[in-house]
């Protein structure tokens, strides 16, 4: 997935599950509700949960990982123009994603358990 180009309708289709998953990321504690929303917009989309983990790690976490060491974290979420071009930005940079999973691996094991956990609900 890592050097696959994305259409202008698989950007579509991924645009809210990214944006859903993005909320992983900010500097709030969600809730059970948060988690049911990201399953229900990952199932609205068609995605089964290994890619959308492969999203949440590969694509996302890239993107968004920056915000929970920052002091002043952003907590309100962005716009699905912000997130989309965060994404398509960071999806392709290995060292991105060899320093979230080095950094911030149990913490994407464990938000990925939560989502996952709505998923088969």
């Amino acid at each position: 997935m890592a050097d696959e180009h994305l259409s202008e309708d698989e950007i579509s289709r991924r645009l809210p599950v990214w944006c859903a998953l993005s909320d992983a990321f900010l500097d709030t504690e969600l809730d059970e509700r948060d988690y049911r929303h990201m399953a229900e917009v990952i199932r609205a989309q068609g995605f089964t949960a290994a890619e959308a983990e492969a999203m949440f790690r590969t694509e996302v976490a890239p993107a968004f990982a920056e915000n929970l060491w920052s002091v002043a974290g952003q907590w309100a979420g962005w716009s699905e123009q912000t997130v989309q071009e965060r994404v398509l930005e960071n999806r392709n940079r290995a060292f991105a994603g060899w320093t979230n999973r080095l950094m911030l691996g149990k913490f994407l094991d464990e938000e990925w358990a939560r989502i996952a956990a709505h998923l088969t609900a």
